[in-house]
């Protein structure tokens, strides 16, 4: 459905109009007095870019944020039939982790599950034409360490809000409490 909509939007977005003369590639601007906008060939205005032009913090490893107490709160399994999209979503994983504070540990890969099965190719006289089948479950795991519970359980909310079609989430948590502070030990003797 979102591939639909994404259809329908693009659908609506008038063309530029092409100039009459041929443009070359190249990008060579000239820039207004208020230092903000870039004039393309053909009066095409684009934003100045300020900032580094690499997207180097993109492609780099997520940021992590050192863990106090090394108490685990919550664990994450993920899964999924495809490695690249488990892989880009655990990424994705961890740095909501880091915006909302919590320290996370790396992507755990665990063993892949591998099913196969075999199916008969026709359904009547021949045996022998089988065809094979193969499955494989990717799974990885995510661990939060000592963070508040309402940040997990926001965490979580965002993660499956977002979680792609094809990697399934399962969360385990834990919630620790303090045991006898505030009561009394009554002995009866």
């Amino acid at each position: 459905m979102s591939l639909l909509f994404t259809y329908r939007i693009a659908a609506h977005v008038p063309r530029l109009a092409r100039p009459a003369m041929t443009i070359s590639r190249s990008f060579v601007s000239t820039t207004k007095t208020d230092e903000t906008v870039v004039v393309a060939p053909g009066g095409i205005e684009l934003p100045k870019l300020t900032e580094k032009e690499t997207f180097d913090e993109v492609f780099e490893a997520p940021p992590r944020i050192p863990a106090t107490h090394g108490i685990p709160v919550c664990n994450l399994h993920l899964r999924g039939y495809l490695p690249q999209q488990l892989d880009f979503y655990a990424d994705f994983a961890r740095r909501a982790a880091f915006h909302l504070g919590m320290p996370c540990s790396g992507t755990v890969p665990l063993p892949t599950q591998t099913s196969r099965w075999t199916v008969i190719r026709s359904p009547f006289v021949h045996k022998k034409s089988q065809e094979n089948f193969e499955r494989k479950t990717h799974k990885r795991l995510l661990q939060i360490k000592d963070a508040h519970p309402e940040a997990v359980d926001r965490w979580l909310r965002y993660l499956t809000r977002n979680a792609p079609a094809g990697v399934g989430l399962r969360a385990t948590t834990w919630e620790f409490e303090s045991i006898g502070v505030g009561k009394k030990m009554s002995s009866k003797a």
